[in-house]
């Protein structure tokens, strides 16, 4: 599975969140702004993004994947907010902030779906941004020229439509042409499937949730991790939990169970960081783990209020991963669209 994210550790506690969420848009312009012409983006408010959400219900399941990136953002903010825990903290990588054109009205929001959501981090922000508009001059504008976007920190782009493509291209060319991007395949699993899953663990292991104290484990096995990382996965686990699978342990033994495996879901509300450890692979172990993530993803949408309506599991896979392509595939995913990700830099 495949997901990039760089970037350096800042966190937010629950404190920063309440004050952030409150911003006008005005209030959340760079200092420097009131120096320059008018930014072609404006920051949006928590309500703004929830016309997003809705705009891109209409589409399901084509829109599966702006929608559940969206839904996710939401349920986070909803989440913090309900947290008692004021040291509850969240990475910098995966906290972002959604912007859409400064000149646009309310129909860009709500039937053009226009958006660009870029990370906190310091160093490598992530950039992800969605549109329904066939004309993408305004947007390319917006990205050459905004102050949201520092180029100097070397900013990544995730999660780009192919139609988006050659605008991002364009763009890149003056702005960051050193860039190079992977092709990744969104999937997703229809509900009717995905409620007839079957889990069986196998003889001799365990499922375990993930948290916080498995971060560092997580964290080692990743291609892709960088300073800060640990931070990301530990975020994650606040945000949406994560799946284990364990050695079963004898009673009384009293050794830390180390892990054979484990999946959660990202911040694009899609699975991810499938893993299994070397000395456990040909034994079925991923296809357990997906299937007892996507039971218990499925039951926890239908629990919950009408936001959910319409989701379904979706992944994100790399073209050269043919080793989870044929998994998912098997598993009943259907293949929907192509998307292209800036590689890791090493800057």
């Amino acid at each position: 599975m495949f997901v990039l994210i760089m970037g350096h550790a800042i966190q937010y506690s629950v404190d920063h969140f309440n004050k952030q969420s409150h911003d006008t848009g005005m209030e959340a312009h760079h200092q420097s702004t009131a120096l320059m012409s008018p930014d072609p983006l404006r920051c949006l408010r928590e309500d703004e993004i929830s016309l997003l959400r809705e705009c891109y219900r209409r589409g399901l399941p084509g829109t599966l994947a702006p929608f559940l990136f969206i839904d996710t953002h939401l349920r986070w903010c909803e989440k913090i907010r309900q947290s008692s825990t004021k040291a509850w903290t969240v990475s910098a990588i995966v906290w972002k902030r959604f912007f859409t054109l400064a000149t646009s009205d309310r129909e860009e929001l709500t039937a053009l779906g226009t958006f660009v959501a870029i990370t906190e981090a310091e160093k490598c922000p992530t950039v992800v941004f969605w549109t329904q508009r066939d004309d993408l001059s305004p947007l390319k504008h917006a990205l050459e020229k905004t102050s949201y976007i520092n180029w100097k920190s070397d900013p990544a782009f995730s999660c780009v439509a192919l139609d988006h493509y050659p605008m991002v291209q364009s763009v890149l060319q003056q702005k960051a042409p050193h860039l190079m991007f992977r092709n990744s395949t969104f999937f997703r699993l229809p509900r009717e499937t995905a409620k007839v899953m079957n889990v069986s663990v196998p003889d001799g292991y365990e499922m375990l949730a993930l948290d916080e104290s498995h971060a560092a484990e997580v964290n080692a096995t990743w291609p892709h991790r960088f300073a800060g990382s640990e931070e990301y996965y530990c975020s994650l686990f606040r945000l949406n939990g994560g799946l284990a699978l364990t050695e079963r342990m004898q009673a009384g033994d009293g050794q830390k169970k180390h892990l054979a495996g484990w999946i959660l879901t990202n911040e694009y509300g899609a699975l991810a960081h499938l893993y299994i450890q070397p000395a456990h692979r040909q034994r079925g172990l991923a296809s357990v783990l997906v299937k007892a993530w996507v039971t218990r993803w499925i039951e926890t949408l239908e629990d919950e209020d009408a936001n959910a309506g319409g989701s379904e599991v979706i992944a994100y896979i790399l073209d050269a991963n043919t080793a989870s392509r044929t998994l998912f595939t098997k598993l009943g995913f259907i293949e929907m669209s192509k998307s292209r990700w800036s590689n890791p830099t090493t800057n």
